[in-house]
């Protein structure tokens, strides 16, 4: 069974990843704009849809044809985009499992891309960093791209910071790039970002937990190992645990999302029961990461 049915690629063909930072191309860019501007081109029109900006109207065209349309550009250069999915064995977690969703946010994301014609990468980490696919560009990439994700498999500690380091002395220039994790990395997740910021990314995180992590079914005399490590503790699950569980847990979101915020990243959370459909057209385009 493919990771997107056609019917859900057929919603999100007319969508866009959002940057405000211009990035030079590889090749030459027919990416779809409402922007006009010295580096695009008049592309084509689309029919105008409650929400979109009025001065994107061509009013000669409505006044012969009483229709309201907008105008679409080409830009010149293309734009880089790289997915980080984390596939570390902390991912390998819940049902379905994390990496599964995450391999489909990451399809999704990269067929949006492909059609609006830019260059798509996409990579794995946990305690190694492995190219998937590399600067792939246009539709008719999107079978092979989605075959070489469906294929991920998990496993590994998570070392973020190690990866990142490792991607930033193979790639040439800065893009788009989305992490997709659940960020449970003993290292943590600073020096990562700053890593990428440094190198002019518009970056995004997509912070992905589980449900059985958000809303843990335990109780009693337990013994809970790290799905990374393997080390082990003895724990008495109550009322009060769970509590305090759930207090360190929003803790932990929350810094991380402050610190996206405070350095003009994006930052996301899914949850991986919510459906493909409402995390891409609802969440993504609420939060303007996509268009």
């Amino acid at each position: 069974m493919p990771l997107l049915d056609a019917k859900f690629l057929k919603q999100i063909t007319r969508l866009q990843i959002r940057s405000e930072v211009v990035f030079r191309g590889k090749f030459k860019g027919e990416r779809r704009s409402l922007n006009r501007g010295a580096s695009v081109e008049f592309a084509d029109y689309r029919t105008y849809e409650l929400g979109d900006d009025l001065r994107h109207v061509d009013w000669n065209v409505y006044a012969r044809l009483d229709r309201l349309f907008l105008k679409l550009f080409n830009a010149e250069e293309d734009l880089p985009i790289f997915i980080l999915i984390d596939n570390s064995t902390s991912m390998d977690f819940g049902q379905p499992t994390k990496l599964e969703c995450a391999k489909r946010v990451a399809a999704a994301l990269s067929y949006i891309g492909l059609i609006s014609f830019d260059r798509v990468s996409v990579y794995t980490f946990s305690d190694q960093l492995t190219p998937i696919v590399s600067s792939v560009y246009g539709k008719t990439q999107f079978p092979k791209l989605s075959q070489a994700v469906e294929g991920i498999a998990g496993g590994g500690e998570t070392h973020l910071t190690m990866c990142l380091q490792r991607f930033l002395t193979e790639i040439k220039g800065p893009g788009v790039g989305i992490i997709i994790s659940d960020f449970w990395d003993m290292d943590g997740y600073e020096t990562a970002i700053k890593g990428l910021l440094s190198r002019s990314f518009d970056l995004t995180l997509i912070h992905l937990l589980s449900y059985e992590e958000i809303h843990p079914q335990l109780s009693g005399e337990l013994q809970l190992a790290d799905a990374e490590t393997g080390q082990a503790k003895e724990i008495t699950v109550n009322e009060g645990a769970l509590v305090r569980y759930a207090e360190r847990l929003n803790a932990f979101c929350e810094i991380l999302k402050r610190y996206c915020l405070n350095r003009g990243v994006t930052y996301i959370r899914m949850n991986q029961q919510t459906p493909i459909e409402q995390f891409i057209l609802q969440d993504l385009r609420q939060s303007s990461f996509i268009r």
